[in-house]
């Protein structure tokens, strides 16, 4: 079935921006550098809901009723779904988290900030943290291994780390990126993914590519392309069985392969001028 452009709607003011859709994707839920987020009922929602969380909102995650938001004051927040009740403060950092994610189940968030750290909360106790260091510059993305064994990340370092996150160690890096000396002057925001169900691949945007590295060897298997994408891919997403790989690019293409194949199988242009996230 062929992908359809929907026509564009104004979110939020010029900046980065958050979106992610709820469970049952009947809500799409922003965030941008207005410091708002909002919940619209669908595409054709001319009026959602708006809660103002901070002077900036970096990023956010949603799970179970639960909107975790990453703002400006330097904390990760959460707030009920869809009421947006502030519901608590789950974590804090020494300056502003960059990216948040949940896990699979939704029982813990992992959040990087640009103080170089990366933590695991447990959802229901946040007492109950780790903290992964070893990164040297901020964060840009995080994400959960599907069997919540490993989490990985990404830096303005220039690496790629995957971490054991019950010992709180690194197992491997790989120098991939471009570095920079913060998130809003990297090239790309790097948002990478694990393959869901399996877990057997980790995608990771390299410049115009998609590398695809295998689970325990940590070894390349794999690089996506496509002649058409000329810049640099912010985020990736992958279709829920696992085979279907999606990456949208700073320069606004949506680009969908088949991963076995490593065929392109779709090709969407948005005429805009970033693509901050999927």
């Amino acid at each position: 079935m062929p992908g359809e452009r929907k026509p564009m709607r104004y979110g939020h003011s010029e900046g980065h921006t958050d979106v992610c859709f709820d469970d049952a994707g009947k809500y799409i839920v922003t965030c941008g550098s207005d410091g708002d987020v909002r919940i619209w009922e669908s595409l054709d929602d001319d009026d959602p809901k708006s809660i103002n969380v901070g002077e900036k909102v970096y990023s956010l995650a949603l799970k179970n009723g639960k909107l975790v938001t990453a703002a400006s004051n330097n904390t990760v927040q959460i707030h009920t779904f869809p009421e947006g009740d502030p519901d608590g403060i789950l974590t804090r950092f020494t300056t502003n988290a960059t990216h948040i994610t949940y896990n699979r189940s939704g029982s813990r968030v992992a959040a990087g900030s640009s103080d170089f750290m990366v933590k695991v909360v447990e959802m229901y106790d946040s007492s109950q943290q780790k903290t992964l260091r070893g990164h040297t510059a901020p964060i840009l993305s995080v994400t959960f291994d599907p069997k919540d064994e490993f989490l990985a990340s990404a830096s303005c370092d220039g690496s790629v780390a995957v971490w054991k996150i019950e010992e709180q160690t690194q197992v491997t890096s790989w120098p991939l990126l471009q570095k920079s000396n913060d998130v809003i002057n990297a090239k790309s925001l790097c948002r990478l993914a694990w393959q869901p169900k399996a877990a057997k691949l980790l995608a990771i945007p390299v410049e115009t590519t998609v590398q695809l590295y295998q689970r325990d060897s940590w070894a390349q298997v794999g690089t996506l392309s496509d002649d058409l994408g000329t810049q640099a891919i912010n985020v990736v997403a992958w279709s829920p069985c696992g085979k279907f790989l999606a990456a949208g690019s700073i320069g606004g293409l949506l680009t969908v392969w088949d991963v076995e194949s490593k065929l392109c199988v779709e090709r969407i242009w948005q005429y805009i001028t970033t693509a901050d996230h999927m």
